[in-house]
């Protein structure tokens, strides 16, 4: 299985968080209206809820609702309320287990489905998301989320399907066509996961990440000079999308538009440290003008962000050698022989790709 693929963020302008968001307004509000026949001190505090919940004090707001249920435990979606809180301050765990003391209703599911999805347990998502799938097909929206979590749970054919489907009902959506598009990839199907991406762009030639992701998949397929131009039309986009201009720093060291290239490097770091690839070509770019000790730094600096990357281990370990280092040579040269017996199966130099 390859651990190279098209970014997970790349067709996420639907924010796996705001589903809720409707939800929560009218959860409260339902908490509110009903609060009619309990006792005032119990009202009061699930109302500070509320408004701490409104203002985005959401460890407050869950610390409000525990004192309205200890005095009075009967109060309705108080365990919603509570598991809603969790959810909007990113505490997937506590909101599940909020969740799971509510009445079972299709909402409360969806909100347990979400929070999986939150904790990246993709598999348990799915289990809960497919039935109400099934169930509603003209919801949308959660369509949309149990084929990424197919997707993510490396299930292609199930998101391929599922996608099929979305796209029939709208056949221009950009993000499926991007999400399509890394379905195919993840199974290895390189040309249909271009053409998603193609018409994607196409569809929305200003959508965030679309033209990265064009050219990534160009890139994999070491179509340098189309890569290279989707990437320069992401950065007409987003002039901050530190990934393009990595990967566009990338094209133009093979190239051999080194001082370009260089440049480019620089300010991706600038944007976003922790690049392996942007390091490993800046060690490479000094290693080429002879300044060894800059080209140490940055092949360290690769090894820092990616600790199994074989090609920044085993240039290190040459350099060190060629410096004189054999000490710290031979260590690399060992971690290199160990990768190697790791990974015989799979290419050597391998590179990660985008997070």
């Amino acid at each position: 299985m390859r651990t190279t693929r098209c970014p997970r963020c790349l067709a996420d302008g639907w924010n796996k968080r705001l589903l809720a968001c409707a939800a929560l307004l009218e959860f409260l509000c339902v908490c509110l209206t009903a609060l009619g026949q309990q006792k005032p001190e119990a009202i009061g505090q699930a109302n500070l809820g509320v408004k701490l919940a409104q203002e985005g004090q959401y460890g407050e707001a869950v610390r409000a609702y525990r004192r309205a249920a200890a005095i009075d435990p009967t109060l309705p979606n108080i365990q919603l309320n509570i598991g809603l809180a969790w959810f909007k301050a990113g505490d997937f765990r506590q909101a599940i287990v909020a969740f799971e003391k509510e009445t079972p209703s299709d909402r409360v599911t969806t909100l347990i489905g979400m929070s999986y999805f939150g904790l990246a347990q993709y598999k348990e998502a799915a289990a809960r998301l497919k039935p109400l799938v099934e169930a509603q097909p003209d919801q949308t929206e959660l369509a949309y989320v149990l084929a990424k979590c197919y997707l993510f749970a490396n299930d292609g054919d199930a998101a391929t399907a599922l996608f099929r489907k979305l796209l029939e009902r709208d056949p221009d959506s950009a993000a499926v066509h991007m999400l399509m598009g890394e379905a195919q990839d993840a199974q290895n199907h390189s040309a249909e996961a271009i053409k998603e991406f193609a018409v994607a762009a196409k569809n929305a030639p200003g959508q965030p990440d679309v033209h990265f992701g064009l050219g990534y998949l160009y890139w994999k397929e070491k179509r340098y000079e189309e890569a290279g131009r989707e990437f320069a039309e992401e950065l007409k986009n987003n002039p901050k999308q530190a990934q393009a201009m990595v990967y566009l720093g990338d094209v133009e060291m093979k190239a051999a538009q080194n001082a370009e290239a260089m440049a480019t490097l620089k300010r991706a770091i600038g944007l976003e440290k922790g690049s392996h690839l942007a390091h490993l070509d800046l060690g490479i770019l000094y290693r080429q003008e002879k300044r060894n000790d800059w080209a140490v730094r940055e092949f360290r600096e690769a090894i820092r962000a990616d600790a199994g990357s074989y090609d920044a281990h085993y240039r290190l370990a040459r350099l060190l050698k060629e410096l004189g280092q054999t000490t710290e040579a031979e260590k690399e040269f060992g971690i290199v022989s160990k990768l190697h017996e790791k990974r015989r199966e799979e290419p050597l130099l391998k590179i990660t790709g985008p997070k």
